[in-house]
């Protein structure tokens, strides 16, 4: 694996920028393992491979608590790297054109 490069996974993502872009990209293959981990659980049942498919359940369990992990991880660099983007409390209000509107 080189890069951003990730084996078994969609299209390579784009090179990042930031803190805030890595740990993004971060969350999006952790989304692709989750979801390629509960279909190998599935896929395990059903094929009646019970103690590995209990394992897998438990991957899987890991990688839904990493995603959430790096994904609020990545939400907090964005905001510090980009708080032009935000309000006073931190809600998201996008990017904001000349006249101050959204």
């Amino acid at each position: 694996m080189t890069g951003n490069d990730c084996s078994g996974a969609g299209a390579p993502l784009p090179a990042p920028t930031g803190r805030a872009e890595s740990l993004a990209n971060a969350a999006t293959y952790m989304s692709e393992a989750v979801t390629a981990l509960n279909g190998a659980a599935r896929t395990l049942d059903r094929a009646g491979v019970l103690g590995t498919a209990e394992q897998v359940r438990g991957m899987h369990e890991q990688a839904e608590s990493l995603h959430t992990q790096i994904s609020l991880a990545a939400s907090t660099a964005h905001r510090a790297e980009r708080p032009e983007f935000y309000d006073e409390s931190g809600r998201w209000i996008g990017r904001q054109n000349r006249k101050g509107q959204s």
